[in-house]
Protein backbone atom coordinates (compact mmCIF):
# COMPACT_ATOMS: atom_id res chain seq x y z
CA UNK A 1 0.00 0.00 0.00
CA UNK A 2 1.35 3.46 -1.13
CA UNK A 3 0.52 6.57 1.36
CA UNK A 4 0.83 10.36 0.56
CA UNK A 5 2.93 11.24 3.51
CA UNK A 6 3.14 14.80 2.46
CA UNK A 7 2.53 17.17 -0.53
CA UNK A 8 3.38 21.12 -1.05
CA UNK A 9 -0.20 21.02 -2.92
CA UNK A 10 -1.92 19.56 -5.91
CA UNK A 11 -0.03 20.95 -8.69
CA UNK A 12 3.69 21.84 -8.88
CA UNK A 13 4.59 20.03 -5.93
CA UNK A 14 7.18 18.04 -4.33
CA UNK A 15 5.91 14.85 -2.39
CA UNK A 16 6.85 11.91 -0.12
CA UNK A 17 5.08 9.15 -0.83
CA UNK A 18 5.59 6.18 1.74
CA UNK A 19 5.78 2.57 -0.26
CA UNK A 20 7.38 -1.14 0.18
CA UNK A 21 10.79 0.39 -0.74
CA UNK A 22 10.62 2.99 1.61
CA UNK A 23 9.73 6.60 1.42
CA UNK A 24 10.64 8.46 -1.88
CA UNK A 25 11.11 12.15 -2.45
CA UNK A 26 9.71 13.49 -5.60
CA UNK A 27 10.51 17.37 -6.60
CA UNK A 28 8.80 19.65 -9.10
CA UNK A 29 5.78 17.06 -10.11
CA UNK A 30 3.41 18.72 -12.37
CA UNK A 31 0.24 17.22 -10.74
CA UNK A 32 -0.27 14.70 -7.93
CA UNK A 33 -3.89 14.40 -6.68
CA UNK A 34 -4.24 13.05 -3.45
CA UNK A 35 -7.14 10.89 -4.25
CA UNK A 36 -6.31 8.70 -7.45
CA UNK A 37 -3.97 5.73 -6.04
CA UNK A 38 -3.62 4.74 -9.22
CA UNK A 39 -1.56 8.28 -10.37
CA UNK A 40 0.46 7.91 -6.91
CA UNK A 41 1.83 4.12 -7.76
CA UNK A 42 3.05 5.32 -10.84
CA UNK A 43 4.82 7.83 -9.55
CA UNK A 44 6.59 6.02 -6.31
CA UNK A 45 7.01 2.75 -8.86
CA UNK A 46 8.99 5.08 -12.20
CA UNK A 47 10.57 6.85 -9.09
CA UNK A 48 12.11 4.05 -7.65
CA UNK A 49 12.95 2.05 -10.73
CA UNK A 50 14.99 5.44 -11.34
CA UNK A 51 17.13 5.29 -8.06
CA UNK A 52 17.94 1.43 -9.34
CA UNK A 53 19.18 2.77 -12.49
CA UNK A 54 16.41 2.89 -15.18
CA UNK A 55 16.05 5.77 -17.37
CA UNK A 56 12.92 7.74 -17.48
CA UNK A 57 11.78 11.03 -19.18
CA UNK A 58 10.44 12.78 -16.04
CA UNK A 59 11.74 11.44 -13.31
CA UNK A 60 15.88 10.72 -14.48
CA UNK A 61 16.46 14.70 -13.76
CA UNK A 62 19.44 15.37 -10.86
CA UNK A 63 18.38 15.72 -8.13
CA UNK A 64 14.40 15.09 -8.96
CA UNK A 65 13.84 11.65 -6.88
CA UNK A 66 15.26 10.84 -3.44
CA UNK A 67 14.85 7.55 -1.40
CA UNK A 68 14.53 9.07 2.16
CA UNK A 69 14.71 5.58 3.53
CA UNK A 70 13.90 2.44 3.31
Amino acid sequence: MLTLIASTGEYNTTVCIQGPMGVIKIHDLVWCPQDRPDILAIYYWESYAVLEGAYHCCFSIPGKVTLLSS
